[in-house]
């Protein structure tokens, strides 16, 4: 799709894992963990045990599962309890484990530590169909350079439509030669200019596959307004309704917010192309930020995809579901402390927002 035709077309995407820009993210020289490791047998002591971050508070904790129970340890209160030194191997495996847990949901020891803490690449994958978008996404970029009007496409297919237009194709040879010029290079480097691109793209093929998970989270509001519809005439209901709809606003305004931010930034592509290095970083900062935000949508979307849209016990659970979910993370402090004091009055929930 897009990927045929004149020789520039060939260039595929780089597979998975090819290293791109540089590798700023890297840990220093004196943190080289690659794998979860500890001296203390107290880490083994327990099968099973794993670490993870708390819901309601984002604190990170080790989870010991024991016959009566799971139960869980700060990793500070784990520290002064094995009278860890801030310098000893042990106590900086935590600090370690602290940052590994912005890029996974879980780790256990002997697991390795992420790639984004090693090299600043994803560890995560994406489809070859994201890949494909974002490769041509970037091309069309370089064809509204060349023309003077630098416009954003963004849906697959649209862009998949334009590229495989034979006009644009003869657009997108011209713009690699004109781009080669542009950054210095020379016409007959443009090689250079198609490698650079490649890269890009697949650091944006992340993007594109953290849009796809937007559209989703876009799916459930589209349902909670036709819920909305249904259950109009009722008081009780519309009580749970009007807020989601308000927190749900704010909810999607601010991821809005980050992929305006770097799809604008891609819009400026020769900027971006003659600094690579600075421009990859960027991108795999607010590539880990909306991961890190769209995960938490995922048992909310696995759950309202499979949902028919009626009146009905189950998707009333679900409303009152996404309320919570919506009201921990978007409602101010003070509403949140009488939300959850209204819902459980035996029990003092964390405060603390999660983003």
């Amino acid at each position: 799709m897009g990927m045929n035709g004149p020789e520039i077309i060939d260039n595929e995407a780089p597979e998975a894992g090819q290293q791109t820009g540089d590798e700023s993210e890297a840990l220093p020289e004196d943190t080289p963990e690659t794998e979860i490791v500890f001296e203390h047998f107290f880490f083994r002591s327990v099968q099973n045990s794993y670490f993870k971050l708390l819901e309601d508070t984002g604190e990170a904790v080790m989870i010991m599962p024991l016959e009566e129970g799971d139960i869980s340890l700060k990793l500070g209160g784990i520290k002064n309890e094995l009278e860890l030194g801030a310098d000893d191997q042990d106590a900086r495996m935590l600090d370690t484990i602290s940052e590994c847990l912005k890029y996974v949901r879980g780790i256990r020891v002997g697991d390795p530590v992420p790639s984004e803490l090693l090299t600043g690449q994803a560890s995560w994958g994406v489809t070859n169909e994201d890949r494909v978008t974002a490769h041509n996404r970037v091309t069309m970029q370089l064809v509204s350079w060349m023309s003077g009007d630098e416009t954003l496409v963004t849906e697959p297919e649209q862009l998949a439509q334009i590229v495989e237009d034979s006009k644009t194709r003869d657009k997108i040879n011209t713009a690699f030669s004109e781009a080669a010029e542009a950054l210095g290079l020379g016409k007959d480097r443009r090689e250079e200019v198609i490698s650079l691109v490649s890269n890009l793209a697949e650091e944006l093929a992340y993007i594109e596959t953290l849009r796809r998970q937007l559209h989703q989270v876009e799916s459930i509001q589209e349902k909670v307004l036709v819920l909305e519809r249904k259950y109009k005439a009722e008081m009780s209901m519309m009580e749970t309704i009007n807020p989601v709809r308000r927190l749900f606003k704010i909810a999607l305004d601010g991821l809005y917010d980050s992929f305006e931010e770097i799809d604008a930034q891609i819009s400026e592509i020769l900027f971006v192309l003659k600094n690579i290095g600075t421009q990859t970083t960027f991108i795999r900062k607010t590539r880990d930020d909306l991961r890190r935000r769209l995960w938490a949508w995922e048992s909310l979307i696995d759950e309202w995809e499979s949902t028919e849209v009626k009146r009905s016990r189950h998707n009333e659970e679900l409303l009152a579901k996404v309320y919570r979910f919506l009201a921990q993370r978007f409602l101010p402090t003070q509403e949140w402390e009488l939300f959850t004091k209204a819902q459980d009055k035996t029990s003092k929930l964390s405060t603390q927002k999660l983003w």
